[in-house]
């Protein structure tokens, strides 16, 4: 099985908006389904990363870990800030695809093909129920292992028993739930040596599926504020992220995109 190659050889993969250096697929959900059932029959393994305003400002800072996101074979936009900064930009993203979202349009399609998954990360017995969840929802889609990393720093010998934990349940679709930029690192370093079909970091999906936190009302998803809601779940852990380290990140790229569209505009005057 090869490593899948870069995004934008993909005759099938939608084209991407460049965001403070990353590039993120303008792809609706629709388009990214049918991206993902070529994924399950071309014979590669592919690394998906899901962009958000956190990754942005991660990656403006991480040389490597921008460009895993840039190497990465399908990057979409998991949050409406995202959207509204592609279009101001004048290449606009059709819509916010959320990882949980991707989740589930990987696991019917690993369940119609045979395909196991892999549960990576999350305190002890939260991908267990992620993973009867996510077997719930799509009819025999088989959870061919799980496994949660002691809580600390990454350490080589960690790595090597994850690797080989995921390498003993065979052909699979790998989540693996570290939070941004451990988990896409990991996935990058290590998916040569995985027999992969997908392979994805998701954050806290796992215990958005466990139950273990809630997420926010659907109107809130579509309106760009779950990040409101999530501050309010998590408040000791997120409101740095989002208030302080974020929200001025955003508001600097809109400024500089509005005044790239005067330019532009001033330009064909």
């Amino acid at each position: 099985m090869e490593v899948g190659t870069s995004p934008r050889d993909f005759v099938t993969q939608p084209d991407t908006v460049e965001l403070a250096g990353v590039g993120v697929h303008r792809a609706d959900r629709r388009a990214v389904a049918a991206i993902l059932e070529r994924f399950f029959v071309d014979g590669a393994r592919h690394q998906i990363v899901t962009v958000n305003a956190d990754f942005i400002r991660l990656a403006r800072r991480d040389v490597e870990f921008r460009q895993v996101l840039n190497r990465a074979d399908l990057a979409v936009a998991d949050g409406m800030p995202l959207v509204w900064l592609s279009r101001l930009r004048g290449a606009p993203i059709p819509e916010r695809v959320t990882g949980i979202d991707l989740i589930d349009d990987c696991c019917r399609i690993a369940a119609e093909r045979g395909v196991g998954v892999f549960l990576l990360g999350a305190a002890p017995g939260v991908a267990e129920a992620a993973g009867r969840e996510l077997a719930r929802r799509h009819a025999g889609l088989q959870v061919t292992g799980t496994y949660a990393p002691p809580f600390g720093p990454p350490a080589a010998e960690e790595d090597a028993r994850m690797v080989s934990a995921i390498r003993t349940a065979g052909r699979c679709l790998l989540f693996v739930a570290f939070g941004a930029p451990r988990q896409d690192l990991f996935i990058a370093r290590h998916l040569g040596e995985l027999d992969v079909v997908v392979a994805m970091g998701v954050g806290c999906a796992f215990d958005i599926l466990s139950g273990a936190v809630r997420r926010a009302p659907r109107w809130m998803q579509r309106s760009g504020l779950e990040w409101v809601w999530r501050v309010a779940m998590e408040p000791g852990r997120l409101w740095r992220r989002y208030l302080i380290q974020d929200a001025p990140l955003l508001g600097g790229l809109a400024l500089a995109a509005v005044r790239e569209g005067f330019g532009r505009s001033s330009g064909r005057a």
